[in-house]
């Protein structure tokens, strides 16, 4: 066994703190509890495919093992150093989320190839082993090293084995691996091809769709063999086969998918579908009418066309149409999504099905695809993405009076909360609703604050907001005795409220004015419901809040933009602010998922607001600033920002628009957190607007 150097495991880091265990979870692998092992060293030292300190001293004993024919885990071994590798070839190892504030990422990067490129060079004796499940393990593994310097050494090893190879398993491990490389020419399609072998013929075929290889009949081998093999290939089912295959080749997959009609299931066709569009933008257009053209459409279709519609908006009518057939459904899902389906589209036949869902005894869930919301969201949007709800408020407010009648969730208060004001509005806000009083009462004080003249009387109760919504409505409040009050209910300084404060603020008192005084301590809270309520403080005695706004500005993250508001309101200040602002700009805020790109953008815009940074370098942060988020999967967040600087910097779009134009008009969509269609489409909206 390869001599490594002394670790001292307790003092790196994993996905649960410190990797004192790994050891014992390598050694693990040697006995019959390997399985067990496995999951325990994924969950920890790759977990979710990131790559932590600990993960690269253990690559190489991780090796050991596979290297090892006694060891019952070496198949498992096997298994991790080929997802390490997959992890590096997907940019895990320059992503500082999840490493230590003090890793310098560069060299974490090189160290992590390093370890990579070690495992290659002493996994090459297993191209020989005895045991095909092993070399197709090492087949499968050199899959991840294109644009490796590994692989000029492996790869032609590797392709030495497409002669040699004498097990149809292992030989299908090889197919993909060849193309990726360029090592697989048509000649060589047709040596397998006249092999015979079904299960090899389709991992070459679908390998070469995949990789975008013009191989006669690679397409009508993939369709005529899919019953028999995509169960098996290339795992895990024939939806995920489609999908994967899709998300490789984009249009390219489209033949098969046609191909695919009539003789796969229906679940299969869709979900190639949604991954075509997904893949490409420019053949969402295609996939929203091959799902418009299955027979029958049913809920399931429906869906597929609710998260690619997005990507194609001269559909939006036949969608909608396809939708409105299902709307008396009888099924409360599938009314649901209808429902959100329609009302996505601002077509107003949207509320028979949504009045038919609350007719149910559970509130259903839609099918987001990359996640189930309630049907509440689904309709609205989330808090941080509300859709436009004022051409719908008199549907909203009938169809919200019935859900909560119906399930009592406090989600429907919010929807309540995001329709404009209205008697309406009021009249459904019934505190009396079982669990609901609270929010029902937070929703008429701040009714009450705004519009008085719409409530004229308090709700009972002696909860924070009950006592609030009272003092609001009733000129004749001892005000320091019931804000005393409320803010005891609401759980006191502990459980600061900045709502609570805004709503106070219109009527001020000693009481108020003393509570805030507490919460502007000089520094900022460690939670952000507590700086926001800092900052709701500050509004209330500005004349003591400068220090504790400064230090919420400094901490950056998601108050920032309402710090820094409240900032420009000190003027002798200005120099300081615009120095914290650079400061943020050009080196971040360290979080617990790494430095927060969003907040240097905010930053930058802020300091393009108030004259302090050229145009050109404003721009040129935000352009990479946008690229560094892209991998991280936070561009959503960060394109609005992005946007707004664009359109603040005149001087500087040309350049800007050449540097994003591959982004803009490219056919890939940009990756996002929820991976939708949707997402991708804001994105380049939010940035085209800014050009």
């Amino acid at each position: 066994m390869t001599a490594h150097p002394e670790v001292d495991w307790a003092e790196l880091e994993h996905a649960y703190g410190s990797a004192e265990d790994t050891p014992e979870f390598i050694e693990a692998l040697r006995g019959e509890d390997w399985e067990d092992a496995i999951e325990n060293l994924s969950a920890s030292i790759l977990h979710q495919g990131t790559v932590y300190p600990a993960t690269l001293p253990a690559v190489p004993l991780l090796v050991d093992v596979a290297l090892d024919p006694e060891a019952p885990g070496r198949n498992g071994a096997l298994w991790f150093v080929g997802a390490y590798a997959e992890s590096i070839s997907q940019g895990a190892s320059e992503s500082s989320h999840y490493l230590p504030e003090d890793i310098d990422i560069e060299e974490f990067d090189r160290d992590a190839r390093a370890a990579l490129a070690d495992a290659a060079a002493r996994l090459v004796p297993l191209l020989d082993d005895e045991d095909p499940e092993v070399r197709a393990a090492v087949y499968q593994f050199s899959a991840y090293l294109v644009g490796d310097p590994s692989a000029e050494v492996m790869m032609p090893l590797v392709r030495a084995r497409f002669e040699r190879e004498d097990d149809s398993a292992a030989s299908v491990a090889l197919m993909e691996p060849l193309m990726r490389h360029g090592l697989f020419t048509a000649a060589d399609f047709e040596t397998v091809l006249e092999r015979g072998d079904d299960a090899i013929t389709f991992a070459a075929a679908w390998a070469a769709v995949a990789e975008r290889l013009d191989f006669p009949d690679a397409v009508e081998h993939v369709v005529r063999l899919w019953s028999e093999q995509a169960e098996d290939y290339p795992g895990n089912g024939e939806v995920a086969s489609l999908s994967i295959l899709a998300s490789h080749a984009g249009p390219e997959a489209i033949p098969v998918v046609r191909g695919l009609i009539g003789s796969a299931d229906t679940e299969v066709v869709i979900a190639g579908w949604v991954e075509i569009a997904l893949a490409s933008r420019t053949s969402t257009t295609e996939a929203v009418d091959g799902l418009l053209a299955m027979s029958p459409r049913d809920a399931p279709v429906v869906r597929a066309l609710a998260r690619v519609v997005p990507g194609a908006p001269d559909r939006t009518a036949a969608v909608c149409d396809a939708a409105a057939e299902l709307a008396d459904s009888g099924d409360a899902e599938t009314a649901a999504a209808v429902a959100a389906t329609l009302f996505a589209a601002k077509d107003p036949r949207w509320v028979a099905p949504a009045l038919a869902v609350t007719a149910s005894a559970e509130e259903p869930s839609v099918d987001l695809g990359s996640a189930r919301s309630t049907f509440a969201y689904a309709l609205i949007g989330f808090p941080a993405e509300r859709r436009d709800l004022a051409w719908a408020a008199a549907d909203l407010t009938t169809v919200t009076k019935a859900a909560l009648a119906a399930w009592r969730h406090s989600t429907w208060v919010e929807v309540l909360a995001a329709l404009p004001p209205s008697a309406d509005v009021v009249a459904a806000a019934d505190p009396s609703l079982d669990g609901l009083s609270e929010a029902m009462c937070e929703l008429l004080a701040r009714i009450a604050v705004t519009n008085p003249e719409l409530v004229t009387e308090g709700p009972a109760g002696d909860g924070a907001w009950a006592i609030t919504a009272r003092a609001v409505i009733d000129p004749a409040t001892d005000l320091d005795a019931a804000f005393r009050q409320a803010w005891a209910a609401n759980g006191g300084d502990d459980n600061a409220d900045d709502d609570l404060i805004d709503v106070w603020a219109h009527r001020p008192s000693e009481a108020l004015r003393e509570t805030c005084l507490r919460l502007l301590t000089g520094t900022a809270n460690t939670s952000f419901p507590g700086r926001f309520a800092q900052l709701a403080a500050a509004k209330v005695v500005p004349e003591q809040a400068w220090p504790t706004v400064r230090a919420v500005v400094d901490d950056a993250e998601k108050p920032l933009a309402d710090a820094v508001e409240l900032a420009k309101r000190y003027p002798e200040h200005r120099a300081e602010l615009v120095e914290l602002l650079a400061d943020i700009a050009e080196n971040g805020r360290e979080t617990w998922s790494g430095v927060d790109l969003v907040s240097m953008a905010v930053a930058t815009r802020e300091l393009v607001v108030l004259g302090e940074i050229d145009q050109q370098d404003a721009v040129d942060t935000a352009v990479e600033l946008l690229f560094d988020a892209i991998p991280e999967h936070s561009a959503a967040r960060i394109a609005p920002v992005i946007g707004e600087i664009l359109a603040a910097c005149p001087d500087a779009r040309e350049s800007a628009a050449e540097r994003l134009s591959p982004l803009l008009n490219g056919d890939h969509r940009v990756p996002t957190a929820s991976d939708t269609i949707a997402d991708d489409v804001a994105i380049v909206a939010a940035l085209r607007k800014g050009l």
